[in-house]
This record gives C-alpha cells, structure tokens and sequence, in this order.
C-alpha cells in the first residue's frame, strides 16, 4: 500500500521568467508503507526537487502529492502538520544545528510539537540512540563536534519527531565508510522499529543495494524507471544510458553471465552473488 503519492506532478523553477525552468515533468509515482526507498539519477534529473515537494517545502506547479490518499495542500494553513509526519533531511544538514547543546538541538522539533518535557527528553534520548550519538556529546555544544557527530545530530533532531515518512537528501555524502555504515544502519534500524517509511537520494549504488526495498530511477525531469532493488539492477544497461552505474558487484556478476556461467538470486550485494556462486560451484544453480 502506498503512503504516499506524486499524482501527475510537475515543477517549473522561475516561472513566468526567462530563466524558466522545467524540473519535473509530469511525475507520478508511489511510495510503499514501511519500506525503504531508493530514489536514484544523474545530477540535474529532479531528485532533490522531488524530495522538497513531498513534504510541502515547495508547492507543486501542477499535480497533487497525497499523504494517505489526501492531499497535503487541501489546506495550506496545516501544512505544518505535514512537516511533522513528513520529515525532510536536507543534503549537508549539519549546517542546520544552531542550539546551545547537542540535547537542545535534537529536542527543537518535539518541543515545537507541543509535547511535554517527559515525552520531549525520551525522544530526544531514541532518536540519539538511533543516530548513533555517544550519551557523553549529549551536552557538548553541537559546533564543538566532528563532521561525522554533527550529521548524526542533524538527523537525530527529525528522527525525535517520530515521522510517519522520513526523507534524507545524501545522508551520508562525504563520509567514510564506518561513517556510512553507521547513519544509514541507523536509519534501517529506526524503519524496522517503527515500520517507518524511509526514502533516501543517494549516488552510492551500494548503499542503494545494500539497505532498499524498492528504488525510482529519475531521468531530465522523470520517471525513468521503478521496481525493486533486484528488478531495477537487474537493468544495468538502460541505467548506463542514462549515465548512472549499478553497484560494482553486479557487473562483476553480469559479466559472469556473459561468460556463460549460469548465476541467479539477488546479484547486487557481495553476499548474494557469494551465494550464487557457491551454488554454482556446487552443482546446485538451477538456471
């Protein structure tokens, strides 16, 4: 069941201006309840104006964006509302933190919320869990952490709010690979806890295979292509055509294909064609 929906949705930048300019062009598209989605593209193909549409920071210029099959600018004055049970993590968030304390910081939105001091401190508290903040930066000054710590601060500050859809834009760009393993484990970890709905930009195809249920392909403006992680990856040649790569283990894998050895399964993770091949070796491939 889709949460939530793109109807037939475009947006024009500088409209009515001569540096008019078509971002998405007549977009639909739905997002599972409960699952994490990829939202892949080349640089320029609509990815971060999708993400700023869908929790209302930018209004459509056409098409409906519905939120349990109602449309969330049926009244704009509640569109605040919105933002609390659609919670958007913006590219870089880290140059959001502005609070005194790391603990101040992540309680700005609970406290916004209106909930009292009992319910706001046990947010705070899962949401750090979650983001993977030590319990002894909680009362440091957020200016006074690492790159890596403030990311997770940033995070930990829309995960307190408990959204119902939570979407990051790059959470993890600019990371190392601990780093990356960390916040977006994290995230996988605060889905399944909550049966939140998760959907996450990133470049990494990886990161794509490794933690997605489903991924949307975006191309100049559009829907290129959805499905599953399986399904998707399963296309590496259209998804080069369109200037985008698919993760380094499946072609490792396709190229096995060609070769004529019969591999199947989910070859997109090291461990699935690790799988595959064993199966192979042992005689038990049933391709």
């Amino acid at each position: 069941m889709n949460i939530l929906e793109l109807r037939d949705v475009s947006y024009t930048y500088n409209r009515g201006t001569p540096f008019e300019e078509l971002a998405l062009d007549s977009v639909s598209v739905g997002f599972e309840k409960g699952k994490i989605t990829g939202i892949i593209g080349h640089t320029g193909s609509g990815k971060s104006t999708l993400t700023h549409l869908l929790n209302g920071l930018e209004k459509p210029s056409s098409g409906d964006v519905l939120l349990c099959g109602e449309s969330i600018w049926e009244e704009p004055k509640k569109i605040a509302q919105i933002r609390f049970r659609i919670g958007l993590v913006m590219q870089y968030p880290e140059y959001q933190l502005f609070d005194e304390t790391v603990r101040a910081d992540i309680g700005f939105g609970p406290r916004n919320m209106g909930l009292d001091e009992d319910e706001i401190a046990r947010r705070v508290d899962e949401a750090a869990r979650f983001a993977g903040i030590a319990p002894e930066l909680m009362d440091k000054s957020p200016f006074d952490l690492s790159g890596g710590q403030k990311r997770r601060a940033a995070i930990a500050g829309v995960l307190a709010m408990r959204p119902e859809i939570l979407v990051l834009d790059e959470p993890a760009a600019g990371l190392d690979p601990r780093g990356r393993t960390e916040i977006l484990g994290g995230l996988r970890d605060y889905q399944r806890s909550r049966n939140a709905t998760i959907l996450l930009v990133s470049h990494s195809m990886e990161d794509m295979a490794r933690y997605c249920d489903n991924i949307v392909v975006m191309n100049q403006g559009r829907i290129y292509v959805t499905g599953t992680v399986s399904e998707v990856f399963a296309r590496s040649e259209e998804l080069q055509s369109v200037g985008l790569n698919v993760p380094e283990i499946a072609r490792i894998a396709n190229g096995l294909i060609r070769r004529g050895i019969p591999l199947s399964g989910d070859l997109y993770t090291v461990e699935g064609v690790r799988r595959a091949i064993l199966s192979y070796v042992k005689g038990e491939c049933e391709c």
